[in-house]
């Protein structure tokens, strides 16, 4: 299986997983969240926490239906316009 295709599989794994969840699309990204202990978490790499802020309309709607901040967020850094049915 050449890249390409692997690289396609892969993403048609992470959209099947985004496909039919509902969140509250109007949650606010906190880019320094912390974790249960109250010590910060950097669960996120910088570059996927900007490419999430600079993913266009039609993809943050696309991904408004994750469950999770976690998967919205996710979403948001690895879908591009491209992607989208």
């Amino acid at each position: 299986m050449n890249s390409g295709r692997r690289h396609r599989l892969a993403l048609i794994v992470l959209l099947a997983a985004f496909a039919g969840c509902g969140s509250d699309a109007g949650s606010s990204l906190d880019s320094t969240p912390e974790k249960l202990d109250g010590t910060e978490s950097h669960e996120f790499e910088q570059d996927d926490l900007d490419a999430a802020a600079e993913a266009s309309d039609a993809v943050k709607e696309y991904c408004a239906g994750a469950v999770s901040e976690a998967q919205r967020l996710g979403c948001e850094s690895h879908v591009t316009d491209e992607d989208l049915p």
